[in-house]
């Protein structure tokens, strides 16, 4: 059988073995949905089953000439919303509504979008991410004058930021209607492509104050993954088992 398996056509097999990658790869997305099911505004990657079941049931009926195991990528960004969590901190803000409507950051001068609204007013004043990226408004970094009383801290639904029932500064929103086409950034930012522009917010998109977006992802759905995952994975090793005997079979027929 060595002597078989060093002569093999590897167009039949490099296919199968994609797949298996891919099982790899639908494996290594649900470890991360795992790590990060509390970080605020953590969008899922999500696994397509049915593109895999297609793909092997496509295998299985026509085995010498199958090939879509080479284009094999089960993985996509869910953005369906997470559930809004109160925290009561006042920098604490959360969008509620349409789910392709994003706070602005910025790094390096590079906009960057995220629904993770858990910010910070650093030494400068400056209003920050987690990541010490500035947070942007419609004129540049959002900066709150020191002598601020952060308690007082307060936005309006369309992201104006008060104290005292004075404006300081209005969140810049950016809108996509296509959010497939959006690249991660981040574990919670995305970049857009060069051609992409972002749109205005949309009227039902709503800020909250004080409030987090938590993640759209579970334990329990991502433990239900990890089974699936290893039950294709087992699947794809028996795939190219039989076919390894089969072909053994016929060689040695013809031998």
């Amino acid at each position: 059988m060595r002597a078989f398996s060093s002569t093999m056509d590897s167009g039949t097999y490099s296919p199968a073995f994609r797949m298996i990658a891919g099982q790899t790869e639908r494996l290594e997305a649900v470890t991360e949905n795992l790590a990060n099911c509390t970080n605020p505004g953590y969008r899922r990657l999500q696994v397509d089953h049915k593109l895999f079941e297609a793909a092997l049931q496509n295998f299985i009926q026509s085995p010498g000439t199958w090939q879509e195991g080479e284009q094999f990528d089960p993985i996509s960004v869910d953005f369906t919303p997470g559930p809004l969590r109160c925290t009561s901190r006042p920098t604490d803000f959360a969008i509620n509504g349409h789910n392709g409507t994003f706070f602005v950051v910025e790094n390096s001068g590079r906009e960057l979008y995220t629904r993770n609204g858990h910010f910070q007013v650093d030494a400068q004043g400056n209003l920050t991410n987690s990541d010490g990226f500035a947070v942007l408004g419609p004129n540049g970094p959002i900066n709150i004058p020191p002598t601020t009383d952060l308690a007082s801290l307060v936005v309006d639904e369309s992201g104006a930021l008060r104290s005292h029932g004075k404006i300081l500064d209005v969140l810049k929103l950016a809108s996509f209607p296509d959010t497939t086409r959006l690249i991660r950034a981040g574990t919670t930012l995305f970049s857009t492509p060069d051609d992409m522009k972002p749109n205005d917010p949309p009227p039902d998109a709503k800020i909250i104050n004080g409030s987090l977006e938590s993640s759209n992802t579970t334990v329990f759905d991502e433990m239900a993954e990890v089974i699936s995952c290893m039950r294709a994975y087992e699947a794809c090793q028996r795939m190219i088992r039989n076919q390894d005997e089969t072909e053994g079979r016929m060689i040695q027929q013809l031998s």
